[in-house]
């Protein structure tokens, strides 16, 4: 591999894991051997809205729209957002996970007739929003 130009130098690769992820101020990889060998390479977590507990503007948005029960596909046309994942990643979870929207089917995340509606908590965000307040 080394000779076919594939690999800089040989047997350096842990060693260079191992230092890359120290330089990055990553916590140390794990390297597992049982029936197969495993690495585990952590990364650094993100704090987003979700994770810092601020309410973001896309779940500002959302609860705004919101209006009785409605599809998830009702809500992303009203935001004019075309991308599901987009949609899902950085409004609907965020969303439940704040405890502002709520599944009708919570027992089955994908049930055909699943819709969204807002939860006591998301009718007060929504009334202060409405009202030119800021929760």
């Amino acid at each position: 591999m080394y000779l076919a130009g594939y690999i800089e130098r040989m047997g350096t690769g842990t060693g260079d894991i191992i230092r890359l992820c120290k330089e990055a101020g990553l916590k140390e990889p794990e390297f597992i051997q049982e029936e197969i060998f495993k690495t585990i390479i952590w990364r650094k977590i993100q704090a987003t809205g979700q994770a810092t507990g601020q309410v973001t503007e896309p779940v500002n948005r959302l609860v705004l729209v919101t209006e009785g029960e409605m599809k998830r596909a009702e809500i992303q046309e009203i935001l004019g957002l075309k991308h599901r994942e987009h949609f899902l990643e950085n409004y609907l979870t965020p969303a439940i996970s704040h405890g502002l929207i709520e599944m009708t089917h919570p027992e089955n995340p994908n049930h055909p007739y699943q819709k969204y509606r807002l939860t006591a908590k998301g009718k007060k965000l929504k009334e202060a929003l409405t009202s030119g307040g800021r929760k």
